[in-house]
């Protein structure tokens, strides 16, 4: 397991504090804006996609996402 530094301010350490041990917090964050980065890719993708494939519609683009979701 890698291992990063992080400097925070007083008010910032607190903050994080309220919420559970700052590792597990930090680690959280992190986990969350890499499934939103992935979510944003996939929707460019099918954005992509449709524009090639007018026949796509909502519910399978919903779908697709749904899927992705579930592999993660």
């Amino acid at each position: 397991m890698a291992t990063i530094n992080v400097r925070l301010s007083d008010e910032e350490k607190s903050t994080l504090e309220k919420y559970g041990k700052i590792s597990d917090v930090v680690r959280e964050a992190i986990r969350l804006y890499v499934n939103n980065k992935k979510s944003v890719e996939t929707l460019k993708k099918l954005k992509e996609y449709q524009k090639k494939n007018r026949v796509t519609t909502t519910e399978e683009i919903v779908a697709m996402i749904r899927a992705d979701r579930d592999t993660r």
